[in-house]
């Protein structure tokens, strides 16, 4: 069984954010490099894998990713957002995850400076 979870990301950057958290970002939007850089159809989650990431139209940064992440990943998704968590406009809502096999997503949601995973559907 493949441990896969479909994880999209929307948020924008906040004007200010540091060059090394905005060269982090490209670096992992690179294609077939980093961690949102896959493009193209999915194997698993259904859909298209897509990451983009330009200046937004209120100042800042805006960031929009769809990816299949293993579960081998998720570390390295949760240090990303760490390191861009600090610099997100906030409130609310900055993603979702969902393991490929479930219907319902986790919401991943910016509170007190972190991101953290609210669970919509108790398994």
């Amino acid at each position: 069984m493949a441990d896969l979870y479909a994880l999209d990301l929307a948020f924008d950057l906040v004007e200010g954010t540091p060059e090394a958290v905005l060269a982090e970002i490209r670096r992992q939007l690179a294609p077939d490099a980093g961690l949102l850089g896959a493009r193209g159809p999915a194997w698993r989650v259904g859909g298209m894998l897509v990451g983009e990431f330009a200046p937004s139209l209120r100042g800042g940064w805006a960031l929009t990713a769809r990816q299949e992440i293993h579960e081998e990943q998720l570390p390295d998704v949760e240090d990303f957002l760490l390191t861009v968590a600090p610099h997100i406009r906030p409130p609310g809502p900055v993603g979702r995850i969902r393991h490929y096999e479930y219907e319902s997503p986790d919401l991943l949601v910016l509170r007190e400076g972190r991101v953290v995973q609210l669970s919509l559907d108790p398994r």
